[in-house]
């Protein structure tokens, strides 16, 4: 999992600069640099962050979570975050699968059809 930082590096690049950043995430630019410095931040800035950067708003929260965190708390977010990130594999992993299968199953009726086929020289 990204750390803040490196959310907050994804959104400096889609908006061109930290002041713009700040802007869009209605924050100053100081906290921009705080967020920098620390490596922490609210999660009210976590979801809009990731509303900005149109990706789950889960994820950057327990990225801001994680940051903020310590101890065994922080161990049982990270761990939190390595099943999701299963979750995630396991699902689009299902999902290819059945895209897949439908294909097969095409395929499979189609050649149900066909009765034989010959190789002639």
């Amino acid at each position: 999992m990204k750390t803040v930082v490196e959310y907050l590096d994804d959104l400096k690049a889609k908006n061109g600069s930290d002041y713009r950043t700040a802007k869009l995430l209605k924050i100053t630019k100081e906290s921009v640099s705080k967020i920098r410095s620390r490596g922490q931040m609210s999660d009210e800035t976590a979801i809009k962050m990731a509303d900005l950067l149109g990706i789950d708003r889960n994820e950057v929260v327990i990225a801001a979570t994680i940051a903020r965190s310590d101890g065994e708390v922080k161990k049982t977010w990270e761990n939190i975050s390595k099943h999701m990130g299963i979750a995630a594999n396991i699902a689009l992993a299902s999902a290819l699968m059945l895209a897949n299968s439908s294909y097969g199953t095409d395929f499979d009726l189609i050649h149900s059809n066909t009765d034989s086929v010959y190789y002639v020289k």
